[in-house]
């Protein structure tokens, strides 16, 4: 069974708990930061094997918080989840450090083949 740790981070509280209720079902630790700046908090006072990220957020947007990730903990992989459907913007997403880019509505086969391709424990 995976135990590995995951930073959801998404302004929408029904789309953390949804993603949150699956992945404890699969066997992961989940846990939930409904912004860019409380996932920074979290990211900086805790260790976590993958985050998935949300791009439009208010305050501070999923870009914000990947370069942050990116210039201060580098080994952190990120899936960016969105509703944004730009091909440009998954390719800015996956150049700018995420490692996946998984739209919404979201596919969990596809949500959980890429986790366990990506999280850092499983590596």
């Amino acid at each position: 069974m995976n135990r590995n740790k995951v930073l959801i981070v998404d302004d929408e509280s029904n789309v953390c708990d949804f993603l949150s209720e699956y992945l404890e079902y699969k066997g992961f630790i989940p846990e939930i930061a409904l912004s860019g700046v409380e996932a920074i908090q979290k990211i900086g006072n805790d260790d976590y094997d993958i985050v998935l990220l949300d791009l439009i957020m208010p305050e501070m947007n999923g870009f914000e918080v990947l370069e942050w990730i990116v210039q201060n903990k580098k080994n952190l992989p990120v899936i960016i989840l969105s509703g944004v459907k730009d091909k440009d913007v998954a390719n800015d997403a996956l150049k700018s450090g995420a490692v996946d880019f998984i739209p919404k509505p979201i596919d969990l086969d596809l949500l959980e083949k890429s986790l366990l391709v990506n999280a850092t424990n499983l590596k």
